[in-house]
């Protein structure tokens, strides 16, 4: 009886132990999700990702031999070469349970969700998930959340947008095999869900949260310390900014690894080998399209304005097919049609790699966009932006990709000839950007995807997801200053980028001459030298007095459009310094023979970096003052988050069709 009484408390230690302390975790019974490309780059950062984890699980796990399959590690592009929706994880989730039943060690006990551009310490997961019990229904994260209710969401949760609580993929999200096993019956009868699922899909991340969730009914996203946004020494998984073009996910270079100045390739994208093509109309040429010209396409060598009527103030070339408040099938194709022809007959552009085709309300840097291009091979990375989804989950099939519009649709000159051969608008006024996506496709050409890409403004965004250094675009005016916005995010970088074309290592006349011209610039600055003022209600714009540079420089730096300043310019004597080019007409338009700068001109207007010098930024243009968002964009409030639990409460889910 003595021995009894003795052995009763540890009898009932052992008893309760299992039901509140998880076992051990061994590495080998985690699984990796890495959401990947098949584009040369991106695949080279997700196959380093791999290898790294591969590396670490084997170092840490004696029991796995040196020569069995690495089969925990799945990269999207690969096991779903055909499956455009796998960047979705809804569309390939049971597939995914499938392949981790089919790997050699079948006791995954979680599935690691990432990204391409994730780090990863496996030492760390296994230590921290060991703390977890794998036996529950678990949703683990890096917390985001709305400032405001926005557009890419469908404005869920418009009336308290905070209360929704998604994560960042680049940090990692960690699912228990039992959570995967219920989204993958949930997903068997897609007839229950609540709510039902898109036929859209935008953002992966918030669109896998509210399936989890359920509308109330299912799993809240539960925050964790070791997954980060940043790197941090406690950090298990955390992001990497999408501009670090030299690293990979793993934090070891890359084989192809370069200076920031030249970007990852030894043959670096310019600025001056893209062609920029606006579509706007006669509606907005008084208020957007001043706001350009403040902005960054005066960093633009070769820039059309496209519209529905030709305006030599612009100027404009003006399309066959009148403006729709829809879709701009049509013009866009038409759009393609006369850049291909203009690039085909006028040798001067043969240098061209380039078009990107943007709206009238996109506000970008020209040198984030050379910077990311040059990680690209135009002949076989064909068609790039931010891509969205259509139809990703239909049974037919017929689901597919697009790069959307706003963000800027970047094509190679490689794919013009074709996709011009090929593609039909079912009508005028179908969306441009998916039917672009359907006649690619059916080339076999399908979207790279960049988070730098942004359909809409910085505001719409969690801090967390928008990369300062790397951003390429931001689109829409509502509610916002367009020259704030490329003034906060844009304008220095464009200015460095500039800087370092006129002012080569070493150093030389041209560097002097424009270190010479900041300084006077500086000096005349209260005379508001150089200053560019709205004018007044009708939106036009008054140019002032400028400090223009030599002749050498000229060619060198970038330019505004101004055809006034040209006809000034043209009218000078031969003497002034300016040569003479002789032209060629052809299609209506005059190409000049200048080999350095493309001044292809509609009607009398050019459109060319010779055609006028480049603005010294005034104190007006250069604004500080704080952003009409910038409450909206504050630093994360990741770690304040942590302890809330269960943050996510009722409230009505919208979609903007229904507004």
């Amino acid at each position: 009886m003595y021995r009894v009484a003795l052995l009763l408390p540890v009898l009932q230690l052992l008893l309760l132990q299992p039901a509140s302390v998880a076992p051990a975790l061994a590495a080998h019974e985690l699984s990796f999700l890495v959401l990947s490309q098949p584009a040369r780059f991106n695949a080279a950062r997700a196959h380093h990702l791999k290898r790294s984890i591969v590396e670490q699980i084997r170092e840490l796990d004696q029991e796995i031999a040196p020569n069995r399959p690495a089969d925990s590690v799945f990269l999207t592009h690969e096991l779903f070469p055909e499956q455009d929706g796998a960047w979705a994880i809804t569309p390939i989730l049971g597939h995914i349970r499938a392949a981790m039943l089919k790997s050699t060690h079948r006791t995954a006990r979680w599935l690691i969700v990432c990204e391409e551009q994730s780090h990863v310490n496996v030492s760390l997961l296994a230590h921290h998930l060991a703390t977890e019990d794998y036996r529950e229904k678990l949703f683990l994260g890096y917390p985001l959340y709305d400032r405001e209710a926005t557009i890419i969401h469908h404005f869920a949760f418009f009336k308290n947008p905070t209360s929704f609580l998604y994560p960042y993929l680049r940090a990692g999200i960690a699912l228990t095999v039992p959570l995967v096993d219920h989204l993958v019956q949930l997903l068997s009868d897609t007839g229950t869900l609540r709510p039902p699922l898109s036929d859209f899909f935008i953002d992966a991340a918030h669109e896998f949260a509210l399936l989890v969730w359920q509308h109330g009914d299912g799993v809240p996203l539960q925050p964790r310390r070791y997954l980060c946004a940043k790197a941090l020494p406690s950090c298990a998984i955390h992001g990497v900014a999408s501009q670090d073009h030299g690293t990979s996910g793993t934090g070891r270079d890359l084989p192809d690894r370069h200076d920031d100045s030249t970007g990852c390739t030894d043959d670096p994208t310019e600025v001056d080998q893209i062609m920029f093509a606006v579509k706007t109309c006669s509606k907005y040429h008084k208020d957007r399209v001043p706001a350009l010209k403040q902005t960054w396409t005066r960093y633009v060598q070769h820039l059309r304005y496209f519209s529905d009527v030709d305006d030599p103030t612009i100027p404009t070339i003006a399309t066959s097919v009148p403006n729709s408040s829809a879709g701009h099938c049509a013009k866009t194709l038409e759009i393609l049609q006369l850049i291909g022809d203009e690039l085909r007959y006028n040798g001067s552009l043969q240098a061209i790699r380039w078009v990107m085709l943007v709206d009238d309300d996109t506000i970008l840097s020209t040198s984030a966009l050379a910077r990311f291009l040059s990680c690209y091979d135009p002949g076989r990375d064909l068609y790039l932006g931010e891509r969205y989804g259509y139809r990703l989950l239909g049974a037919d099939g017929g689901g597919y990709n697009y790069v959307t519009g706003g963000g800027g649709i970047v094509l190679s000159v490689a794919i013009l000839d074709a996709l011009q051969r090929t593609c039909e608008c079912p009508s005028a006024s179908s969306p441009d950007d998916m039917i672009l996506a359907a006649c690619l496709q059916r080339l076999g050409i399908r979207p790279i995807h960049s988070p730098l890409f942004h359909q809409a403004r910085p505001s719409d965004y969690a801090p967390e997801l928008l990369d300062r250094r790397g951003t390429v675009s931001f689109h829409k005016h509502w509610q916002i200053d367009p020259q704030q916005v490329y003034n906060r995010w844009f304008r220095q970088q464009d200015e460095h980028y500039f800087a370092r074309q006129s002012c080569p290592p070493n150093g030389g006349t041209i560097c002097k001459h424009s270190t010479e011209l900041v300084r006077t610039a500086d000096l005349l600055r209260p005379a508001a030298l150089g200053s560019i003022t709205a004018g007044s209600a009708n939106g036009s714009v008054r140019e002032h007095a400028r400090i223009g540079p030599s002749n050498e420089d000229e060619h060198r730096r970038p330019t505004s459009q101004n055809d006034d300043r040209h006809q000034q310019k043209q009218q000078q004597p031969a003497s002034s310094g300016q040569p003479k080019q002789p032209g060629r007409s052809w299609l209506g338009m005059t190409a000049s023979t200048t080999p350095e700068r493309d001044v292809a001109v509609t009607g009398a207007a050019v459109t060319g970096a010779a055609s006028s010098p480049p603005t010294v930024p005034s104190a007006e243009q250069h604004i500080t003052r704080k952003h009409l968002c910038a409450s909206n964009e504050l630093q994360s409030n990741g770690d304040l988050l942590v302890g809330r639990q269960n943050l996510q409460e009722s409230a009505n889910i919208i979609k903007h069709t229904d507004l």
